[in-house]
């Protein structure tokens, strides 16, 4: 049992820590979207091709690994970490004739690290006024002390080594060994690590690799769509029902899409299935390295339409044909073990205590494609059940704990979501696409949401006739008070009358409850009855505590 929780302490630490790698190289994606866009444009303007080689050169050379450094430092010390990182890098780029994009995943994070450290130290004797001065001096400092450590030290030792990647990689090309990436490959991306291998593997190698041959075969391994795709063809013919149900969609998603996420899960469900996959991705590689294809820059996401515009229109033929191979092969591999293989569905339900859920939120590894299709599918099933909760997505990287928290992610993720948010409540899928997986989620809150309401009538505290009121003519606020609280109380299920009076023609009712603003002119004349005094009407959080836990709790 020990060595199962070292094992699993492990790869949370790893996911962990090849997060940064992932979170670095996502934000700059859109920089090989405009290079895709300029070598596209150049041959269509018939420009100069001097201008597509030097804006190559400058990308890949100095915007690239200087806005990564800025990226990683600035995720370490949000202040001035991305300066002192952008500096940094600098004297590694100046000292070295390969682009140092792996360099400047590793100086980024380490100089925004080494900044915060330096003020943990010094700050504390700082005399007052002295701050500001203090803290450009300390971003100066530590960008200009690795910016000579870079351009002596570490950055000729990273120029070496980055000739030895790519003579590795060059030998493997040789060696016609391409294909056997895989079986590393594709169970590591099952596991959630597909960001890190194509963001920070095989992207860095690409780059410098393409700077050199134009295109690269390694932007094509981990985002050809062809095994996923495979895969959820086959679920969708002869797998589980819950399987087909989410298979279609996972399908387009992945191919239109390129989140390749949506097809880990339903390896997850039936582990036997990654042999498909580490097959066809084997076979589209070796299609893709017999007909000597590429991308000129990478394709992300990795779907159909991002990798054809990244390709040169000499090798869409090598490169469609590399995709339906491997997703043919991978589509008869799945279809095997579908046939002579099949697993029990787990259920996913749980217990969720509805009183403490303000709000959720769908967790993913980079927190983008899979988790934010996933919210807007729950989003619509609450509203479809009159259940008004705020959905939101993010990566589980991200995740900040709280009581009054529902996570729902995937359940490869569920150790590091509980670890990340020990506070919250937890409901895992096993896919995002799954629709009858948030139908079932959403009947437990409907479930739950009605079992709250009852409680709150068993206490013996009669909830009262809540009464808005008005002076003048000025009742717009009062008229829509009225309409959401008469809202909160349908989705509860609860009986209660909801209306607004004038406060100089009303008749007071002791057993009514009065709620006015705080601006209220006239409050000396509710002495003798219960009212609620509130900041803005339109708040709907004292309006539902009232309905829920009572008069009492709230008026106390």
């Amino acid at each position: 049992m020990k060595g199962i929780k070292d094992r699993g302490q492990t790869i949370q630490f790893l996911k962990l820590y090849t997060h940064y790698f992932s979170d670095m190289m996502m934000p700059n994606v859109s920089i090989f979207i405009a290079w895709a866009v300029i070598a596209f444009a150049v041959p269509v303007l018939h420009a100069d091709q001097g201008i597509l080689i030097k804006s190559e050169e400058a990308i890949l050379h100095f915007l690239l690994p200087i806005l990564l450094a800025y990226t990683g430092g600035k995720m370490v010390e949000p202040t001035r970490g991305g300066v002192s990182g952008a500096i940094a890098i600098l004297g590694m780029i100046l000292t070295s004739q390969f682009p140092q994009v792996f360099g400047a995943m590793i100086i980024g994070p380490l100089t925004g690290g080494m900044l915060r450290f330096f003020d943990h130290i010094f700050s504390r004797k700082v005399k007052t006024g002295y701050e500001m001065l203090f803290r450009n001096f300390s971003a100066g400092l530590i960008g200009g002390l690795l910016f000579l450590c870079n351009f002596f030290v570490f950055g000729p030792l990273l120029d070496q080594l980055s000739q030895q990647s790519y003579h590795l990689v060059d030998f493997f090309l040789k060696q016609n060994l391409f294909p056997a990436i895989h079986l590393f490959l594709e169970p590591l991306k099952v596991l959630f690590f597909n960001n890190i291998i194509n963001h920070g593997l095989f992207t860095p190698l690409g780059v410098e690799g393409a700077s050199i041959h134009g295109t690269s075969i390694l932007f094509l391994l981990e985002a050809n769509p062809g095994p996923g795709l495979g895969v959820l063809f086959a679920c969708m013919r002869y797998g589980s029902q819950k399987a087909r149900n989410g298979a279609t969609a996972a399908a387009f998603v992945q191919a239109i899409g390129g989140i390749h996420e949506v097809y880990f899960p339903f390896i997850l469900m039936n582990p036997l299935l990654i042999i498909a996959p580490i097959l066809g991705g084997a076979t589209g590689t070796f299609i893709f390295q017999m007909s000597k294809v590429g991308l000129r820059s990478p394709a992300s996401p990795g779907s159909i339409l991002a990798i054809l515009t990244n390709t040169p229109n000499h090798m869409w033929s090598g490169v469609l044909a590399g995709v339906l191979v491997s997703t043919l092969v991978s589509f008869f591999v799945a279809y095997f073990v579908l046939t002579y293989h099949s697993v029990n569905e787990k259920s996913t339900e749980g217990t969720i205590c509805m009183d403490k859920v303000k709000r959720i939120i769908v967790a993913c590894d980079a927190g983008m494609g899979s988790s934010a299709i996933g919210a807007s599918l729950l989003t619509k099933h609450l509203e479809e059940a009159a259940i008004s909760i705020p959905v939101d997505y993010k990566s589980i990287y991200q995740l900040k704990d709280g009581e009054d928290l529902l996570v729902i992610t995937q359940s490869g993720l569920g150790a590091l979501a509980q670890t990340k948010t020990p506070q919250a409540q937890h409901y895992f899928l096993s896919n995002f696409l799954a629709e009858s997986e948030y139908e079932t989620l959403v009947k437990l809150l409907k479930q739950e949401q009605e079992t709250v309401a009852n409680v709150s009538f068993k206490i013996g505290e009669k909830i009262p006739t809540l009464i808005f009121l008005y002076e003048g003519k000025k009742r717009g606020a009062q008229t829509m008070a009225v309409a959401i609280v008469r809202k909160i109380a349908n989705e509860l299920a609860i009986p209660i009358e909801v209306k607004k009076e004038d406060i100089e023609t009303t008749q007071f009712n002791p057993e009514a409850l009065y709620i006015v603003q705080k601006d209220f002119q006239q409050m000396a004349a509710l002495t003798n009855v219960t009212h609620l005094v509130v900041d803005d009407l339109v708040t709907t959080s004292k309006y539902r505590q009232l309905m829920t836990e009572g008069v009492a709790y709230v008026l106390d």
